[in-house]
């Protein structure tokens, strides 16, 4: 659990390291990059994003989930490095691209290996933690560049974060174990051939149930990189100051962190999908509320409530998805799913720059940010019904009976 968490503390700072030390990107003279040449470099790892999670899913069902993690590490730390040394923008760029590739590919490995790993009654639970990595590396990248970084150039952001995963990397070789289905503990990874990955996902009887795992994490992926992005000029938009709407965001992530694991408790007892379709719901709910001109008391909670569904129902996504698919085809599952979800993450902060440039009434701005909001419950209703269907080829959900059973203590 403690190295499943420091490595998405990594992923959470390498992504975020990039919008703290964009201003001193733009101030550094030597490269004289514009606007335009910036939002160019952001966009690179994104890209990189996309094509690590939809190619390494197929190498962690084929080579173990532990390798992989280790392989991703080394990526990053490589790509972190070439930013922190690079000579010129073409140089930077190719690094963030690596980081993209890196990051892409971790969870893909990180999220199966977790859920394999955990007891079968706190697998939600377990992965919730780790994934809490991801918003606490993010606050500690913006943390750096507040304190280390003034009066310097954007370079020690990047030897940070590449320090840290080479010795993140160390410690992931010494502590991190492979999966029981990858050790001979289980008869799972051999009931199907480890090269036919993402032959399973994209093939009946599961093909109708990955396209809706990649329209509700592409749903997830607007509301979260969206409200991340767009908040606080929602919010100033609705008349409120500047420092209020720092503080929603603030609260937004806050409500996310400890109403992600509320929900992952409850996903333990109760299964994943109810929660993830009332996370949704709930999101659509509280983002709607929002167009509501209230007071502080009133709207603080409702913030906190969007944040804990908008963003805490990847969490319940990844578990869910991981249960449903065979063993040899899970990592193949999740990298498909990130991987075409990325496009909501492309799409979500230019959806909120597009209801924003409407010129709309500020109510509209949060009504239509609820509407991914609830094409997901959609989405997440349309599988539960699926998978209580009594037609044959339905795909097989396993059950916490007839998980690997985690490594010997």
């Amino acid at each position: 659990m403690a190295i499943g968490l420091a490595v998405m503390t990594l992923e959470g700072y390498d992504l975020v390291a990039f919008g703290a030390t964009a201003p001193m990107l733009l101030q550094y003279k030597p490269w004289g990059l514009s606007l335009p040449a910036l939002g160019a470099l952001g966009g690179l790892t994104p890209a990189g994003m996309l094509f690590g999670a939809l190619l390494v899913g197929q190498l962690t069902d084929r080579y173990g989930r532990r390798r992989t993690t280790l392989v991703s590490l080394v990526v990053v730390s490589l790509g972190m490095f070439t930013c922190a040394f690079a000579l010129d923008p073409q140089m930077f760029g190719a690094g963030r691209l690596v980081v993209g590739l890196g990051v892409g590919a971790i969870f893909p490995a990180m999220a199966p290996l977790i859920f394999e790993l955990a007891p079968a009654a706190r697998k939600n639970l377990c992965s919730a933690i780790v994934q809490c990595g991801v918003t606490v590396g993010g606050s500690v990248a913006a943390l750096a560049a507040d304190v280390f970084l003034r009066g310097h150039d954007f370079r020690l952001e990047y030897l940070i974060g590449g320090g840290a995963g080479l010795l993140l990397l160390a410690m992931t070789y010494i502590w991190l174990p492979e999966s029981p289905a990858y050790r001979g503990e289980s008869s799972h990874v051999r009931s199907g051939p480890r090269d036919g990955g993402m032959r399973v996902v994209l093939r009946p009887p599961y093909a109708g149930t990955t396209a809706l795992f990649c329209g509700m994490v592409t749903c997830s992926f607007v509301l979260i990189f969206g409200m991340n992005t767009w908040l606080p000029q929602l919010m100033r938009a609705a008349e409120y100051p500047l420092g209020s709407s720092l503080t929603f965001l603030m609260l937004l992530n806050l409500g996310a962190t400890v109403g992600g694991l509320a929900m992952a408790v409850l996903a333990d007892r109760a299964g994943s999908k109810r929660p993830i379709i009332a996370c949704f719901i709930v999101a659509a709910g509280a983002i709607a509320a929002l167009s509501i001109k209230s007071s502080p008391a009133v709207l603080y909670p409702i913030v906190m409530i969007g944040g804990a569904g908008a963003i805490g129902v990847q969490g319940l996504l990844n578990v869910d998805i991981s249960r449903t698919y065979p063993v040899h085809a899970r990592a193949s599952a999740v990298g498909v799913a990130l991987g075409i979800g990325r496009i909501g993450a492309i799409a979500g902060p230019t959806l909120g720059g597009l209801i924003l440039a409407a010129g709309l009434a500020p109510r509209w701005n949060f009504v239509l940010f609820a509407i991914p909001a609830l094409l997901g419950a959609v989405l997440a209703l349309a599988d539960a019904s699926r998978r209580l269907s009594p037609h044959q080829g339905e795909p097989h959900v396993m059950r916490p009976a007839e998980e690997p059973a985690g490594p010997a203590r």
